[in-house]
């Protein structure tokens, strides 16, 4: 009875199988680097599920690969191959850590970051007894240096997931309770006349409330420029951003107060729609990418290590001795060091483009007489080729008479398409 596989494609993929694998993933992680960031801006299921296949399968691609190089280490037909394969393995680590633009598939997988956790252990340690079975390895430096930034890597998304647990995220919008400065005098005096028997009791007396209005937050009178929408969307996720974690807000809180104001004072749709659209954005990045990991002077500098360890080990790569490995090994390394450091080269024009950027970058201006800096019209230029286009929609098919306004709901993926709703009197647009 002959055999159910072929001798002859046995052979094919024991000869492919790494290579394959190690292309499949570099392929997978360069299409979620340029295509993950849409998935918020459109629900067509099939891209939707192209994101989901790439996601998972980018995981598995790199975590097979690492335990297929382990396997063959030692029985590899040229052994100096194996200097090679350790290196891989450690930039497969470096895949694992994910791209920054997507770190989770639902808001969901934020909380099982413990999982995550272990998962680094279980790599890690495979990754080093790769490395270790490589030694003596010529490429012993570049190797520890990839090792470094996939570790660093892996880290960032681990707490990236971690932050965006809604336990974490929840705790981290409570402050510590503040009793005031005459707190701990006060139960001083409390405890001691406590101690001498004295007929003591704690009054509260309500804070009599002054006829002041609550300050109104202060926008310039004219058009709403796409800087302005980027700092005040900032300025109000962090206000409401409690809301996704059920935590309440006192409808009476001078924070509510203004923000009603604020946007009944806007002159049209499109200036409420465009605020609300970077608010939403700033609520997907936090929840699925890594987007508060770097925008963190540690993690700027973490990321500028692994940075520098993906060049020094490009560097010493092209002055090592290679002429003993097999030429397309030889030649697929340097696909992966160089696809590895444009990658991060575009994560950090990413961030330096970003909305968490420029909002961080300067606070929205109070006083109305103030002119535009240069800075302004600079900011202003840049997202003006991110704005959001607007369109009147056709409604001659509907009822007569009848209108319809624009509503944008989130959703697990982000910003969703618009739904319709009767409206009195309202103009109809829809995204382009």
């Amino acid at each position: 009875m002959g055999e159910a596989i072929p001798k002859e494609v046995k052979d094919l993929w024991d000869k492919w199988n790494i290579r394959g694998l190690v292309i499949l993933s570099l392929a997978l992680q360069t299409f979620l680097v340029l295509l993950s960031p849409n998935r918020k801006r459109t629900h067509r299921r099939f891209f939707r599920l192209l994101i989901w296949s790439a996601y998972l399968l980018a995981n598995w691609a790199a975590e097979y690969a690492v335990g297929q190089i382990s396997d063959n280490q030692g029985s590899e037909p040229q052994p100096k191959n194996t200097d090679l394969l350790a290196f891989w393995a450690t930039f497969l680590l470096l895949h694992l850590g994910g791209p920054d633009t997507i770190t989770a598939l639902a808001i969901e997988d934020n909380d099982l970051w413990l999982r995550s956790l272990f998962a680094l252990v279980c790599q890690g340690t495979v990754t080093l007894y790769v490395f270790l079975l490589s030694i003596p390895n010529n490429l012993l430096v570049p190797t520890s240096l990839m090792l470094v930034a996939g570790v660093i890597k892996y880290v960032e998304r681990i707490q990236a997931l971690r932050g965006a647990s809604l336990e974490t995220f929840k705790n981290s919008m409570l402050e510590d309770p503040d009793p005031g400065p005459d707190y701990a005098r006060l139960m001083e005096e409390f405890s001691v006349r406590k101690m001498l028997r004295e007929p003591t009791q704690i009054v509260r007396i309500e804070e009599v409330e002054k006829g002041q209005r609550p300050k109104v937050l202060v926008r310039p009178p004219n058009k709403l420029t796409d800087l302005e929408a980027v700092q005040y969307a900032y300025k109000y996720f962090n206000i409401f951003k409690g809301l996704v974690v059920d935590l309440m807000f006192n409808s009476q809180s001078e924070q509510l107060n203004n923000s009603k104001v604020f946007f009944l004072s806007l002159d049209t749709p499109e200036e409420t729609l465009s605020v609300l659209e970077v608010e939403l954005s700033f609520i997907y990045g936090t929840f699925y990418t890594k987007v508060n990991i770097l925008h963190t002077w540690i993690g700027i500098s973490f990321r500028f290590m692994a940075l520098a360890s993906l060049v020094s080990s490009l560097c010493i790569f092209v002055t090592a001795k290679k002429s003993e490995y097999n030429r397309f090994n030889v030649d697929l390394t340097y696909v992966l060091l160089i696809s590895g450091i444009a990658v991060d080269f575009v994560a950090i024009f990413i961030f330096c483009v970003s909305d968490w950027t420029f909002a961080r970058f300067k606070k929205p201006k109070e006083d109305e007489d103030r002119k535009d800096t240069l800075v302004d019209v600079v900011f202003n230029s840049i997202l003006s080729f991110r704005k959001l286009k607007w369109k009147a929609c056709d409604c001659s098919h509907r009822k007569k008479g009848s209108k319809y306004s624009l509503t944008l709901s989130f959703n697990h993926y982000g910003l969703m398409l618009p739904s319709n709703i009767p409206s009195e009197g309202s103009a109809s647009v829809s995204r382009t």
